[in-house]
C-alpha cells in the first residue's frame, strides 16, 4: 500500500517552514498502534519531517516486534524545532527519562510499547512540555 505525504496544519507547516530556514532540526513524539492492540510511542529526531514519517511507515510495517497494520501510518502527536547537538541531546535525555519512570515497556529504536493509550507525555527540555497523546 502506498501512502500520501504526510499532511501537516498551518501553523504546523509555518513551525516547519521558519525552523528550516533557521537551520533546525527536530525532537519528534510519534506513533502508531500495532497490529496487537499495543500503542507505540517513538521519540526522535530529524531534520525532515515528511522524510521521517514515510520511512517509519515503511518499516514498521514489516518490523518483527510489534509490526504496523498494512492499512495506517506513523502519526506525529507534536515536534519541537531545535539545534542539531539539542535534539540528540534532549532526545537521549527524555528516552532514559521515560526508562527510568518504566513509562511503558522500551523496545529498540527509541519506542516505548503501552497496553492502553497514554493521556499524555512529558517532554522536558528547558521547560516542560506535556502533550496530549
Amino acid at each position: 500500500m502506498v501512502f500520501s505525504l504526510y499532511i501537516f496544519t498551518e501553523d504546523q507547516q509555518k513551525k516547519i517552514e521558519r525552523a528550516k530556514r533557521n537551520k533546525k532540526e527536530f525532537l519528534y513524539i510519534g506513533h502508531y498502534v500495532a497490529v496487537t492492540g499495543e500503542y507505540v510511542l517513538k521519540i526522535g529526531t530529524t531534520n525532515d519531517l515528511q522524510r521521517r514519517a514515510s520511512e517509519h511507515t515503511r518499516n514498521y510495517h514489516r518490523t518483527p516486534n510489534y509490526p504496523m497494520p498494512a492499512d495506517s501510518a506513523f502519526v506525529y502527536d507534536d515536534f519541537i524545532p531545535l539545534s542539531h547537538y539539542s535534539t540528540l541531546r534532549f532526545e537521549e535525555n527524555n528516552k532514559e527519562m521515560y526508562k527510568n519512570a518504566g513509562f511503558g515497556e522500551y523496545l529498540n529504536n527509541d519506542r516505548f510499547i503501552f497496553k492502553e493509550k497514554p493521556s499524555i507525555c512529558t517532554i522536558k527540555i528547558r521547560k516542560t512540555y506535556e502533550i496530549a497523546l
